[in-house]
């Protein structure tokens, strides 16, 4: 049995209440020791390291020191340091806003560290994680670079949710309304504004390809130009575009232009099938720069 479930059944069985408020101090704990084993000695040893993660999270505690001389005229500069005594832990382990502190640990990852270093990290943040059970994870992205996200109702998919949010990024109309939905859905608000805001990514996103100012109903011909372009076979296309696109564009305006509210189920359905159909055209666009 794993920790995790171990832990959660221990709580079930002396029904301990575990709050968030509860799993957040558990967690920074978890944290802070990983820090430690992982990165403690680096950062004591290194002063300009520890001094340049300082400012990614924009915090300044004065370094400069003075070491008086003894009876010998010796510097009494060697001390055994501690990494709890480091500027670093005590910023850290003084953030009490869970938001803060998680993104100051997401900046340890911008560091100039060694692969195997960040490697290490990541192995134990997602185990800190999984044993203080808080909603939220840490995944590989593009780059050798990671990156915490919330953690919905199997909504954070590796392929369809997040690689799509990453690679939007430079789409940033498109990811903004892409990424209102899925706080919406997070949020449990299943109405017609989560509809509009993935209609409206879509659409602009589209646009943004295809290079043209029409309104998403109006794509079919240039989506269907566009993949016979990029060699995807007749069966696709059409499942694509007659199929796929001409009920999905149905589907949209019949809620999209009402304050009909729309059920859970089908609001994760349309999610994943935006994001998947989006994930399609980018991988299309990312082929086509890298045979450039």
């Amino acid at each position: 049995m794993r920790l995790k479930q171990k832990i959660k059944n221990f709580y079930k069985r002396w029904n301990i209440k575990c709050d968030e408020t509860r799993k957040f101090s558990d967690f920074k704990n978890r944290a802070l020791s990983t820090i430690d084993s992982i990165l403690g000695n680096r950062f004591l040893q290194d002063e300009e390291l520890q001094q340049r993660y300082l400012k990614l999270i924009g915090r300044y505690i004065p370094q400069s020191k003075f070491y008086p001389l003894d009876s010998a005229g010796v510097f009494q500069a060697f001390q055994i340091k501690e990494f709890k005594d480091s500027p670093i832990y005590q910023v850290l382990s003084q953030e009490n806003d869970f938001v803060e502190f998680i993104k100051h640990l997401e900046y340890l990852f911008w560091l100039d560290l060694p692969p195997p270093i960040k490697e290490k990290l990541y192995e134990g943040f997602k185990e800190d994680i999984g044993l203080s059970m808080l909603d939220i994870e840490l995944k590989k992205v593009k780059g050798n670079d990671y990156r915490f996200y919330r953690k919905g109702a199997r909504l954070l998919d590796e392929k369809v949710v997040n690689d799509v949010l990453d690679w939007l990024q430079k789409y940033p109309k498109v990811y903004d309304n892409f990424k209102s939905a899925l706080e919406k859905y997070q949020n449990k608000v299943y109405q017609r504004n989560l509809i509009d805001d993935l209609r409206l990514a879509l659409e602009l996103l589209l646009r943004k390809i295809l290079q043209n100012k029409k309104r998403l109903e109006k794509q079919k011909s240039d989506i269907s130009k566009y993949l016979k372009q990029k060699g995807i076979p007749t069966p696709l296309r059409e499942m694509l575009c007659q199929s796929l696109f001409s009920y999905y564009t149905e589907y949209q305006n019949e809620y999209a232009k009402h304050n009909d509210k729309v059920s859970c189920l089908e609001l994760e359905f349309m999610i994943y099938l935006t994001g998947t159909f989006m994930r399609f055209l980018m991988t299309l666009e990312e082929d086509h720069l890298r045979s450039l």
